[in-house]
């Protein structure tokens, strides 16, 4: 078995288990106590597991806090990352904002002459004072902790689209991979994502320390990473070089 497989099958068992200790995954897998010493420090490296004295523990992840409690926490990070994502916006073009305090910072500082399409709430209330931006709501029922819309119809209003760029945000990042709360809200993503040329995640690092559920696709897929700090070694190995990381 490589060590990535191991790595990979002992976080399935702490999550089953909710505790590991090395004599266990020595036994478990028949390798070495140096092997397996080796891999419990590659997983606290990559800040996927807590250690203890000979054994491993699950991080306490924080769960994802409401829209309306992150609105209240952004700060000059999120707003340095929205400018950022501006940049890389120009005129004519057909772009998609997702449900995110990032984003809703860029709808406010929108004032070039592009079709957005979005089912955010908020993204639409700040977009609908910019006259010069063509703006479309998707419509459904409405997700008030998180304030996005969903419904089947409205989303496959996307199937005949084709996006020159859209702007994802993030509930989590861990293990490398862009997952959110809401089923609802991933069915909608994954249209997007489909059908756009350049994908732009918009996310602090922090979100590898928190959970959700619903999976969208891995951090390399994107063509950007906007983030608020330069990653760690370990994050920057996990997404390879296909992705450009603005900070």
């Amino acid at each position: 078995m490589y060590q990535e497989q191991r790595l990979e099958k002992i976080l399935e068992l702490l999550e089953e288990r909710k505790q590991l200790s090395a004599k266990e995954m020595v036994d478990y897998f028949k390798v070495s106590k140096d092997t397996i010493r080796r891999d419990f420090a590659l997983l606290s490296q990559r800040q996927l597991v807590r250690r203890t004295h000979g054994g491993l523990l699950p991080l306490n992840k924080e769960p994802v806090p409401s829209y309306l409690d992150r609105s209240q926490k952004a700060n000059k990070e999120k707003t340095a990352m929205a400018q950022k994502a501006l940049q890389l916006i120009q005129n004519g073009q057909v772009i998609f904002l997702d449900v995110s305090t990032s984003m809703t910072l860029l709808a406010g500082m929108l004032k070039k002459e592009v079709t957005v399409y979005s089912h955010s709430l908020d993204n639409a209330i700040q977009l609908s004072s910019h006259s010069q931006v063509d703006v479309h709501l998707l419509g459904g029922k409405f997700y008030p902790k998180n304030r996005f819309y969903y419904d089947a119809n409205q989303a496959h209003i996307l199937d005949n689209l084709r996006f020159d760029l859209a702007f994802f945000g993030a509930s989590s990042l861990a293990n490398g991979e862009v997952t959110f709360e809401d089923a609802e809200d991933v069915a909608v993503k994954s249209l997007v994502f489909e059908r756009t040329r350049t994908k732009v995640l918009v996310a602090e690092s922090a979100k590898f320390h928190q959970h959700a559920n619903y999976y969208l696709a891995r951090l390399q897929q994107f063509d950007y990473w906007i983030t608020d700090q330069k990653p760690s070694p370990d994050i920057l190995k996990q997404i390879g070089s296909e992705t450009t990381i603005l900070y």
